[in-house]
């Protein structure tokens, strides 16, 4: 990870750390573990001056001038649902689920295949994905 950060920093955005602070997003359930060597990386290896760790759904809901909702994240290999009142998230009441949009990608491969498109799972799957994230939507 350290190089992908090294490149980020130096790199990509040209920053000196030690003049910064940085807000890096967590997801949701993430190990404590995690986050304190996170934090110790930031501090210690690039040392930051100040580091804000938060969860993506709380920043989410921020960003719609909200604190209070109910957040429902799907990336590519998992969704959460996760419960944020007065800006505070609640991990006993979030929830995992390893449905996501990935899932739902081999699902439209395997509708269209069914429908007598050949499809290649392999070739045509970012195809499919490319198709879904520009067209698909949840109503």
């Amino acid at each position: 990870m350290g190089h992908i950060w090294d490149h980020a920093f130096y790199s990509e955005l040209k920053v000196d750390p030690s003049e910064c602070k940085i807000l890096l997003t967590d997801p949701p359930l993430n190990p404590v573990k995690n986050r304190e060597q996170m934090i110790e990386t930031m501090f210690e290896k690039y040392n930051f001056s100040g580091v804000f760790i938060q969860i993506q759904a709380v920043l989410s809901l921020y960003a719609q001038g909200l604190l209070t909702g109910l957040v429902i994240d799907s990336g590519d290999g998992v969704t959460h649902v996760v419960p944020v009142v007065d800006g505070y998230s609640y991990p006993h009441l979030t929830k995992r689920m390893n449905v996501a949009g990935r899932h739902i990608t081999s699902y439209l491969v395997d509708l269209l295949s069914r429908r007598g498109y050949a499809m290649n799972k392999s070739a045509d799957f970012e195809t499919v994905r490319e198709i879904k994230e520009k067209l698909c939507y949840i109503r």
